[in-house]
């Protein structure tokens, strides 16, 4: 017969290691250690019997088993090496002794035979052989309960009636193994080095349930006295229980007896034990306390968790029923916090020794807290810890708690639930051993690296709990407490219906030269008590761009994989997925309530096209603190390129709030583009700004400015080249078409702005001004194609494809259209930039284009190139090849150079200038 419940829970706490003392009287005549039969059986027969089955009861135990000898017909063993050595009992999961409800005996005091009446628990009976063959010799004596020694959790002794040699049984606790015998924390009582001078043949032994109870009297020894001689000798003793019965009424049960002989062999055999009844008569009125170790709200908190189990100690009636398990939800809001398990280390199931008798060994930085453990059972409270379980499937946020004293170790599994969607936590520890725990008091740290936060706002927080009894037939019972948050942050006021949102900004280059390549950090940061984080927008100065010529992109399969569950935290720090030349950054996240949160690491990737946004960055962090890696977070940054000033606007996705369970509290972000060679600053020296739009998780946002202005402007060159030409027809009234071509090395300042005018020669032709493109069609992209007169490319060193696009006559406030090229990156770098040029005419009649707003961005060659004929803006006011004609340029650099120019006018006329104006003459042309 299995004992289920024995078999059921892995775990069993002090107070039943203690019970095990009692019982351990009886183990003096069996020890357990079940193995294969050698020759013949070697225990002939055992029985366990009880005075009563009723459930939290407290019996009078009797032990009785009869084992071969030297002499046994069956064996041939003149040596006496079958002889018994070593014996243990198992007890039922839940039978349990309490060593210190009755007075001690000393080591000094046993040797001498002057150990106290009120020390006696009960009688043993050992029978042996005198000789070969002769002679069994039975006599009842006293059995005591000695103090134990270090490392014990209870010793008894006696001597036997005829021999005055002492007799020890050890008792401990199931604390570790597996199988129907370990792990239960049930009663082992074990005797070792049973003498060979005689032959054990028999052993009986009585351990009394109440030892100072009168019906004991008689069979009580007096001090330093011998057997008794119808003398009662009553205990000076309360009445107090020795022995209990389980508290669960589960059967029927068994108690095993293993014996050990001299020549090594194994023997088991195992007894009936009634099965526990009355479980409906037992009371059940646990208790629980948790509170937090502050009333601040949104800050980091140690947790103090009193649960009470009470229990009677009479001797009449039947102990209250122990706990089986307890489920505790905490409040709302109240939650892991992030930077909890920063610098931590978790604690391995074979470092707590769950298979093992031994203390547990948890590494130091595993630890979370404290403990205090008690039992009626015992007499102190024992000490103990609270560590990080390590990890496991379906189990990630593990806690193991760990007790030791009185030679009792104890080991719990428990576990931490967190709501995935508000982080709520509700902790479990199920398969409590079923022994008499009255209070057990657990202290999780608090400080700055508190492993828990308290929630956002004040109020008053509800703590629900429920018990499960050992006994099955009894309700299970529930409890509420409440506890309060009363201020703010730091003692502040508390937050009212919005919390406040104020969040810092900084946006710093790392060197400020005009024109040259230098990273940027921008940091924002929030205080506690304030709006979460919610989405970033970062707009940059006119001028700041970025070398993505050379510079890959992550693809879109690479990021989906880098996110997927698949692929965890430490596989992304080993291997990350994205192309390392794709990345141009990295980053840092802080999260964690107090004044010292947990900084993540990441890394920022440039990436394709999101959300409209020609480009973005993917900023890939991953979720790895101390024992925990809860994956990857990929977050993307959309790109946004304003057309005419070719400014940048990055705009996060909405930040994470919570991650497995654990909600964030994200505090600050660092994003430093420190790729060599990749960001660069304006060529303008005027005073700019980086812009922040931040929002908050409450709908609050936040416009903040970072000062940002770049130096030696005047160190810049400034030598752009433009080179026009006519094609087609050159005589008056012809429609050529034109080409200009505008060049730059590098190095230089960019152009601010632009004004050419073309010579006189060349007018206007309105009569060709067919359709324009809207306003509202151009903002659409969906200008009509007869609106078409041209197209432009653009070659820039910061691209590794030209920006092309068509060139239209787009509506303007002016009394002429505009002409604007919309220029276009490729499928791959969609970016838009629009030139617009106001066209009118200077004092000389001369058509003249003025691009007023260039952005700041190196070109290395510019080609405009407008069409001819019946589409021809242009008309010849005269003959193009009778004399040179020169176009006036005025280019402004946005340093403040200036580069004006007359570049000359190239039309297709052959041969030198005096013979085409002859030929010219000839013909009439004026």
């Amino acid at each position: 017969m299995v004992n289920a419940s024995r078999n059921r829970f892995g775990s069993r706490p002090l107070a039943v290691l203690l019970s095990l003392g009692l019982l351990a009287l009886l183990a003096f005549a069996a020890d357990s250690a079940a193995a294969a039969e050698p020759e013949g059986a070697r225990i002939k027969s055992y029985e366990a019997t009880i005075t009563s089955s009723q459930a939290g009861g407290h019996p009078d135990l009797s032990i009785d088993f009869e084992v071969g000898t030297r002499i046994d017909p069956l064996l041939d063993d003149p040596c006496g090496c079958n002889d018994i050595k070593d014996a243990r009992v198992e007890f039922p999961a839940g039978f349990i002794g309490n060593p210190h409800s009755v007075a001690e005996c000393s080591a000094n005091q046993f040797l001498v035979d002057r150990c106290p009446v009120d020390s006696q628990v009960g009688l043993a009976r050992p029978d042996v052989l005198l000789a070969d063959g002769c002679c069994a010799v039975p006599g009842w004596a006293p059995v005591y309960n000695l103090v134990p020694e270090p490392g014990q959790a209870g010793l008894l002794g006696f001597k036997g009636y005829y021999f005055n040699f002492p007799i020890f049984t050890v008792l401990s606790a199931r604390t570790g193994g597996e199988g129907p015998h370990g792990s239960d924390y049930g009663l082992n009582a074990e005797v070792k080095g049973i003498t060979r001078f005689f032959g054990l043949v028999r052993f009986k032994q009585i351990i009394w349930g109440v030892p100072a109870s009168p019906v004991h009297d008689e069979w009580r020894f007096k001090k330093g006295g011998g057997f008794p001689s119808g003398t009662p000798t009553a205990s000076n003793l309360p009445e107090r229980p020795y022995l209990s019965m389980p508290t669960s009424c589960l059967g029927p049960l068994k108690s095993t007896l293993v014996s050990i002989a001299y020549d090594h062999g194994v023997h088991e055999a195992d007894a009936d034990w009634p099965e526990t009844t009355g479980c409906d008569q037992l009371g059940f009125n646990p208790s629980l306390a948790a509170n937090p170790s502050t009333v601040e709200a949104d800050t980091p908190s140690g947790l103090d968790v009193k649960l009470k189990v009470p229990q009677k100690e009479s001797p009449v009636t039947p102990s209250d029923s122990e706990i089986r398990a307890v489920k505790v939800t905490m409040p709302k809001g109240f939650s892991v916090n992030p930077n909890a398990a920063d610098g931590k280390t978790s604690c391995s199931d074979a470092e707590a020794n769950f298979k093992s008798m031994d203390a547990a060994h948890c590494p130091e930085f595993s630890k979370v807290g404290t403990l205090s453990l008690n039992s009626w059972a015992l007499p102190e409270p024992i000490p103990g810890g609270i560590y990080l379980g390590e990890p496991k499937p379906g189990d990630r946020y593990r806690l193991i708690i760990t007790a030791d004293g009185f030679g009792t170790h104890v080991k719990l599994p428990g576990s931490a639930h967190l709501d995935p969607q508000t982080g709520q936590m509700t902790v479990i520890f199920d398969n409590l051993p079923q022994a008499p725990l009255t209070e057990f008091d657990m202290h999780f740290f608090g400080s700055e690296r508190g492993l828990l936060a308290t929630p956002e706002r004040c109020g008053t927080y509800a703590v629900q709990s429920e018990f499960v009894p050992w006994a099955g037939n009894l309700p299970n019972q529930y409890s509420t407490q409440f506890f309060s948050v009363d201020t703010g942050p730091g003692g502040g006021p508390c937050p009212g219906a919005t919390r406040p949102f104020s969040p810092g900004f900084r946006a710093v280059g790392a060197t400020n030269g005009a024109g040259s390549h230098s990273p940027l950090s921008i940091y924002l940061n929030r205080d506690d008590g304030d709006q979460n984080l919610d989405t970033i927008a970062v707009k940059t100065p006119p001028g700041f761009t970025a070398t993505l010529k050379g510079v890959p992109s992550c693809s879109e399969a690479a990021l989906a994989a880098t996110a997927a569950a698949s692929h965890s935290g430490r596989d992304e720090q080993a291997t990350p997925l994205c192309p390392a030349d794709s990345q141009v950054g990295v980053s840092s996240a802080g999260a964690g309530a107090g004044s010292r949160p947990y900084y993540a690491p990441g890394k920022v990737y440039l990436a394709g096209p999101y959300k409209g946004a020609p480009l973005s960055l993917a900023v890939v962090t991953p979720a790895v603190s101390g024992p925990y890696d809860l994956g990857n977070v990929v977050n993307r940054v959309a790109l946004k390129v304003d057309p005419v000033t070719a400014q940048v606007t990055a705009v996060s996705d909405p930040l994470p709030q919570i991650l497995e369970g654990i909600p964030l509290r994200l505090r600050s972000v660092l994003i430093n583009l420190d790729r060599k060679g990749f960001t660069l600053n304006p060529t303008s020296c005027n005073p700019f700004q980086v812009e922040g739009i931040l929002a908050g998780t409450e709908g609050a946002s936040a416009e903040r400015f970072s000062h940002f202005q770049t130096a030696n402007c005047d160190a810049l060159g400034f030598s752009p080249k433009l080179k026009t030409t006519l094609r087609g027809a050159t005589k008056r009234t012809g429609y050529p078409a034109l080409k200009a071509v505008l060049t730059q090395g590098p190095g230089e300042s960019n152009i601010r702005r632009a004004v050419v005018s073309l010579p006189h020669s060349e007018f206007l032709e309105q009569s060709h001004i067919g359709t324009i493109c809207t306003r509202v069609q151009f903002a659409a992209d969906a200008c009509p194609a007869a609106s078409v007169y041209g197209r432009a490319r653009v070659m820039t060193p910061i691209l590794d494809q030209p920006l092309t696009g068509p060139v239209y006559l787009r509506s303007s406030n002016h009394p002429l259209p505009d002409l604007v090229a919309a220029l276009k990156g490729p499928a791959s770098q969609p970016i838009e930039i629009e030139l617009s040029g106001r066209i009118d005419t200077d004092k000389t009649g001369g058509i003249r284009t003025s691009f007023d707003a260039v952005p700041d961005a190196p070109v290395s060659k510019f080609v405009l190139e407008m069409k001819g004929g019946k589409k021809g803006l242009l008309v010849n006011s005269e003959n193009l090849c009778a004399r040179k004609h020169f176009v006036n340029a005025k280019i402004l650099g946005q340093s403040g150079a200036r580069a004006n120019q007359k570049p000359l006018l190239k039309a297709p006329c052959g041969g030198k200038p005096a013979k085409r104006a002859k030929r010219a003459a000839k013909g009439g042309e004026r």
